[in-house]
């Protein structure tokens, strides 16, 4: 029994690149709290927000690219 569907190429590619994003967006935002933390002693992001942020970011970005993908794949069939 499947529960989820097969992804399709296209689908795979725009995971991969929201899971860069994402990992890019995690790395600017820890080497903010690091540089700040290191400098005054205090963290100014908390990490529940860079966690989130992060995932945000990743999910986010693969959403926009599908959307946009689909978007473009139904201008082309009109």
């Amino acid at each position: 029994m499947k529960f989820f569907r097969n992804m399709s190429k296209i689908e795979q590619i725009h995971w991969r690149k929201g899971a860069i994003f994402g990992f890019y967006t995690y790395m600017f935002l820890l080497f903010i709290n690091y540089t700040y933390s290191s400098l005054s002693g205090t963290e100014p992001i908390p990490t529940n927000v860079i966690f989130w942020s992060g995932m945000l970011a990743a999910f986010g970005y693969e959403f926009i690219l599908n959307l946009k993908s689909k978007l473009k794949v139904k201008k082309l069939n009109e």
